[in-house]
């Protein structure tokens, strides 16, 4: 995973409210109806009565985040799980997750964020899941992708994974990324056109996936793009936010479709 810092995790609790509203706003859906979207499934496809989730702080690399753990815990709280940070950590933390009766344990280290489902024996992975939760949010705030084209900045892990999604779900997709032979071997792997010129591909499109870190000048935004955006840190000036509607948070989205994953791992009706 691309590495949070302490800066963008604070104030992440205070604004879950209004990330849920600026879902609602932008697509349509709450963060549990744009969870279970990504999903192809519903909300009343899983039963989450009774369902444990512990959030593990793991001092591995470069060690814990400040209230990371604690924000992981809420977002599972507010999808409606009975969710908790451990007061150990590591792999202790993790025997104690599991002591307590927990469905879902959540831990990242520097490389992999996941939610492991202990009756399932199974995780679900955030890279998959922040490609589909910012798929789904463009998707829902463009009233469908397929016939329509969408660019692809960035083809890194969660850009080739989105950049799939949407061609699987009839989308003509171009892929752009500063490695251009990157993004041509992703096309190619996927049936999607790359561009070997990023600032004309973002000009010439209404639709955009910025799964990149790269800063986009608001001067070659087009006027009422939609642009959904997993990157970090952010990478709008105020004349690309006064032009887009962009969706992004940093972390909200994805770990919300990550809880309901995990959680359909054994709680499917």
């Amino acid at each position: 995973m691309t590495r949070l810092t302490d800066d963008l995790v604070r104030g992440v609790s205070g604004s879950l409210d209004s990330v849920d509203d600026m879902l609602r706003r932008t697509t349509g859906m709450g963060r549990m109806e744009m969870a279970c979207d990504a999903l192809g499934l519903s909300p009343g496809d899983i039963s989450l009565e009774g369902f444990k989730a512990f959030a593990v702080p793991i001092t591995s690399g470069l060690g814990v985040i400040k209230r990371f753990s604690e924000s992981v815990a809420e977002i599972a709280r507010k999808l409606g799980m009975d969710a908790s940070v451990t007061e150990s950590s590591d792999v202790t933390g993790f025997a104690e997750a599991v002591n307590a009766g927990a469905e879902t344990v959540f831990m990242a280290d520097d490389t992999t964020f996941a939610a492991y489902n202990v009756k399932a024996g199974t995780y679900a992975n955030n890279s998959f899941c922040t490609a589909a939760g910012y798929t789904s949010a463009l998707k829902g705030a463009a009233g469908g992708l397929e016939g329509r084209k969408v660019l692809v900045l960035g083809a890194g892990r969660v850009g080739s994974i989105a950049a799939g999604m949407m061609v699987r779900g009839g989308a003509a997709v171009c892929v752009a990324d500063i490695e251009t032979e990157r993004a041509e071997r992703l096309a190619s792997a996927i049936g999607a056109k790359a561009s070997d010129d990023i600032r004309k591909a973002i000009s010439s499109h209404d639709l955009i996936l910025n799964a990149s870190p790269a800063r986009i000048p608001g001067s070659i935004i087009r006027e009422g793009a939609i642009i959904s955006s997993p990157g970090i840190p952010h990478t709008f000036d105020a004349e690309g936010l006064s032009k887009a509607t962009v969706i992004h948070d940093p972390l909200d989205i994805g770990t919300s479709v990550m809880a309901m994953q995990s959680a359909s791992f054994s709680r499917l009706k």
